[in-house]
């Protein structure tokens, strides 16, 4: 099998990306694009407390001078100067976050690292991801300082290889154009 360097790719580009946060897309790129359709839906329904600003969120007052996760996702996405940005999708990734417009909300998807997978290792853990709902009227995306350019349909058709855990890499298996399976191999 042939693999491409998922760190490598990355790298290349220089943007602040981690490589799992790509590798999800990968992997759920079908429904992270439905989050995003659903978002922009008539029937769509905020649940819970999602401004964009900090300032209300209980849990972030309660960190004593930290973000909460959702709060944390928002200002690196706010602060970011270099960003990745898949023509296909219209989609942002920077660090853990893969992000977009839709209408007047902000839809982040949160991608917890794999180190993270307690327990037996099982597909859901795998694909985990995290869909979050933002509105704050008059919000817009900065103007980042570079926006470097991909099209997911070229590596979703490659194996791309990343760590995993401490035991394991990662590498996609191409499957259909809206998500990739996986294996694992051992570290060596």
């Amino acid at each position: 099998m042939n693999t491409v360097s998922m760190e490598l790719f990355i790298e290349k580009l220089g943007v602040e990306v981690y490589p799992v946060t790509l590798l999800k897309f990968l992997l759920n790129k079908g429904k992270i694009l439905f989050c995003f359709s659903k978002a922009a839906g008539a029937n769509f329904e905020m649940r819970g407390n999602y401004d964009i600003s900090h300032n209300n969120c209980e849990l972030c007052k309660s960190k004593e001078g930290m973000l909460c996760r959702k709060h944390t996702s928002i200002d690196r996405i706010i602060n970011s100067e270099i960003v990745l940005f898949d023509i296909d999708t219209n989609t942002y990734f920077t660090r853990n976050e893969i992000f977009r417009m839709v209408g007047d909300k902000l839809v982040v998807i949160y991608c917890p690292h794999t180190k993270l997978i307690n327990g037996n290792i099982t597909d859901e853990k795998v694909r985990k991801i995290r869909p979050l709902t933002f509105y704050e009227e008059g919000f817009e995306l900065p103007k980042f300082k570079t926006k470097v350019q991909i099209l997911s349909s070229d590596i979703m058709n490659k194996n791309m290889k990343c760590w995993f855990n401490n035991e394991f890499s990662i590498i996609t298996v191409p499957n259909t154009h809206e998500e990739c399976d996986f294996v694992l191999t051992p570290n060596l």
